[in-house]
């Protein structure tokens, strides 16, 4: 089962994230921009999470965070696997 955007989210803020819920921005070290992201850039690399290069710093962002129900993210993704409908 794939992670919808808000499990993402969840699960980031479990391991110490900081996640704002309002724009989907990820970011861990409020305070020391150069710590290591390494796993922010291998959710970004597998397409999990959007990258901006804003003022000078790489930022991280959940896409599509606003969507927390399993029938607003079928509408978004309708060919998405958990999506799909069988007659059996």
């Amino acid at each position: 089962m794939a992670l919808t955007p808000c499990d993402l989210a969840d699960l980031l803020s479990d391991h110490g994230y900081l996640v704002d819920y309002d724009t989907g921005e990820v970011d861990q070290y409020p305070n020391d921009q150069n710590k290591d992201k390494t796993l922010l850039i291998l959710l970004a690399a597998m397409n999990k999470l959007d990258v901006q290069y804003l003022d000078g710093l790489w930022t991280f962002f959940v896409p599509d965070l606003n969507i927390s129900d399993m029938e607003s993210y079928c509408k978004a993704y309708p060919n998405d696997q958990q999506c799909k409908c069988y007659d059996v």
